[in-house]
């Protein structure tokens, strides 16, 4: 047993995660992440693979925990759809376009994308970044690297080598966007403790 113990070595990544967290969210462009955040009644996220689990995880928690909106396309069923109708570019602008229907300017002036990609080279969530700045929507790119696609929307660079660490970090970011929206993500203690069922009803 002690010699499978003095033989496990973490997993690359982690190491430094808190130190890599706290850099992030002391940028300038991480600040206007939250100022817009803050400002927005209605969050859509979305990525590709690991980033899409993530973006839906973060959208629902944002939704049971904050007073805004929120939703991610995750459904395998909606994606494949709209990829076989249109093309695998196109399939996230053509979602947001069909989330924001119906919205006046005013709605669309108080809605956040936010894509998330690892390599910076995710071609539909950077035309859907842009498609949703064209509308007059907030919009950011949270990015493990350097983008290799640029565009006007804010980009909040990680600088994280391993997907897993990216996805693990971005996740964590988005209870930031909570916390820093002064609303509370739970402790486990607090939470097996209540004895009512929430109907999230909104006065």
């Amino acid at each position: 047993m002690e010699n499978i113990k003095s033989q496990v070595k973490p997993i690359p990544g982690f190491a430094n995660f808190q130190e890599k967290f706290t850099t992030v969210i002391n940028t300038e462009t991480w600040g206007k992440c939250q100022l817009d955040f803050n400002s927005s009644n209605r969050i859509l996220a979305v990525g590709n693979g690991g980033n899409l689990a993530v973006c839906d995880h973060g959208a629902i928690d944002i939704a049971r925990l904050t007073n805004k909106s929120a939703t991610a396309p995750g459904s395998g069923i909606l994606a494949s759809s709209l990829i076989n109708d249109v093309s695998h570019n196109a399939w996230v602008k053509n979602w947001l376009s069909i989330m924001t229907r119906g919205f006046d300017q005013t709605h669309l002036n108080q809605t956040m994308l936010i894509g998330v990609s690892s390599s910076g080279y995710s071609k539909n969530i950077c035309l859907a970044l842009d498609h949703a700045l064209s509308l007059g929507c907030k919009a950011t790119l949270i990015s493990a690297q350097k983008p290799h696609i640029e565009g006007n929307y804010n980009t909040v660079i990680l600088d994280v080598d391993e997907y897993h660490t990216s996805e693990v970090l971005t996740l964590t970011l988005f209870y930031q966007l909570i916390h820093g929206a002064n609303f509370t993500c739970p402790s486990i203690t607090e939470s097996v403790k209540r004895n009512v069922i929430d109907d999230y009803t909104r006065e």
